[in-house]
């Protein structure tokens, strides 16, 4: 059971359905650069809302697919800290990067997912529209997201980009205690005697 990818499913989906009745609710806790210094709870608050229906809809599937993957890997609570630090780290990007554009959306955590399946299972296969590595498919959303960081548009690829690498940076640190590297390095260490 995928007991924290639910959990941060749940909890997106409800602050992001509050905007319908509460419409200033985005503007309140999305990521302003201009008010960030008297409202420092931006840098995670923005990860809760979206800018629309459709925009949380993709968001939601895509934590679906790679938090519920993730989470049979490493354990809840280390994907909800991963989770909230590869948000809170495209926020960052976002913050330098958009010095006048709000930010919002919960895709900056999510490219955190992506980047520590990346380093933890990059052999292994993602079902998103179609069956593709892991590897395959960061390369892929990496390299759409470099592009867009020149091509204006309305989309936080700098965000996106640092969540990626928070998500790797976790990945990394990780990996050396991994159960199955452990065991992989001692069949080695046997074999080479």
């Amino acid at each position: 059971m995928s007991r924290a990818t639910f959990f941060l499913f749940f909890l997106t989906t409800a602050v992001s359905l509050l905007e319908i009745p509460f419409p200033g609710l985005s503007d309140t806790l999305a990521l302003s650069p201009h008010r960030v210094q008297s409202a420092p709870w931006m840098f995670v608050s923005s990860i809760f809302v979206h800018v629309n229906l459709g925009h949380l809809a993709q968001n939601m599937v895509a934590l679906l697919i790679f938090g519920t993957f993730l989470e049979k890997v490493i354990k809840p609570k280390k994907l909800l800290i991963m989770y909230f630090a590869s948000g809170i780290a495209g926020n960052i990007a976002a913050f330098f990067f958009y010095p006048d554009a709000l930010s919002l959306g919960a895709s900056g955590a999510i490219m955190g997912l992506v980047g520590c399946l990346t380093v933890l299972r990059p052999k292994a296969s993602v079902w998103f529209g179609a069956e593709l590595p892991v590897l395959f498919f960061s390369a892929l959303w990496v390299f759409t997201d470099l592009v867009g960081l020149f091509v204006p548009s309305d989309v936080g690829n700098a965000a996106h980009l640092g969540g990626f690498i928070m998500g790797i940076a976790f990945g990394r640190v990780w990996k050396k205690n991994f159960r199955e590297e452990i065991e992989i390095r001692k069949r080695v260490r046997k074999a080479l005697k």
